[in-house]
């Protein structure tokens, strides 16, 4: 994929971290069709559907897509795998490039507006109760950059981070965020929630993230999850071996 064919370049991106499976198809000026459903259906049921229909809807097909970008984490376990699976089947068949994108930075992207100023977001998704996957991240304009590296803590340590860091206004995304807004900062106004509509996993955001950053893509078979917790599977073998449990992966 060279600069010279940015305009042309079609991106499919694939968020399957959370409840929501989220696909969406865009060039570098439009999103030419997006599908986004909140599902009690596990996403290995309903993504090839969706991905059916999206492509349907952008009057494309599979070969006119020239590269996929999916979350590759944090969020759900079994949701990673099903969407990272999918994404590296389509690659491998087409010899596509692919890129993994934090799950977090997708989210704070989900506000981006494109205007002056900076803003800078709290991405807070729920990992265990009073446990947060947390990502900091800084827009300017329609550029995204990490503010601070995710990390899977405790949310009482977000009440510490933001009083450590002199940020200003702040904006809350992620299915936690709620949560994090009236338990840490009720009476905080320059804490705000993101709208409802911008504040849960959107494959938008992917697509504008992979298609403003050429140094993502890679082969797919370089494509892994990014849990930062260990997973229920990795904690029974650590007890079995006697080395007990981790509170954070």
């Amino acid at each position: 994929m060279n600069k010279t064919d940015e305009k042309s370049r079609i991106v499919l991106g694939v968020d399957t971290s959370g409840k929501i499976a989220s696909l969406a198809v865009a060039d570098k000026d439009r999103v030419l069709a997006n599908v986004t459903v909140m599902t009690e259906l596990t996403h290995s049921q309903v993504l090839l559907p969706l991905l059916k229909k999206l492509l349907a809807d952008a009057n494309i097909t599979l070969k006119d897509i020239d590269a996929i970008a999916v979350a590759n984490g944090p969020g759900s376990y079994t949701g990673l795998r099903i969407g990272i699976s999918a994404v590296k089947g389509l690659c491998f068949k087409d010899n596509k490039k692919c890129a993994g994108i934090s799950t977090l930075k997708s989210l704070a992207m989900n506000v981006c507006s494109g205007e002056r100023g900076e803003k800078i977001v709290f991405s807070v998704m729920r990992a265990r109760p009073d446990v947060s996957y947390f990502g900091v991240y800084r827009l300017i304009g329609n550029n995204i950059e990490c503010v601070n590296s995710d990390t899977v803590c405790l949310n009482s340590d977000i009440l510490k981070f933001r009083q450590d860091n002199d940020f200003g206004d702040i904006i809350l995304v992620g299915d936690n965020a709620k949560e994090i807004k009236y338990s840490l900062f009720k009476d905080d106004e320059s804490v705000a929630l993101a709208p409802i509509d911008k504040r849960l996993q959107n494959a938008n955001s992917l697509c504008m993230i992979a298609l403003n950053d050429d140094s993502l893509f890679d082969d797919a078979s370089k494509l892994n999850a990014s849990y930062l917790q260990i997973t229920k599977a990795e904690k029974s073998q650590r007890r079995r071996a006697g080395g007990g449990s981790a509170a954070f992966g």
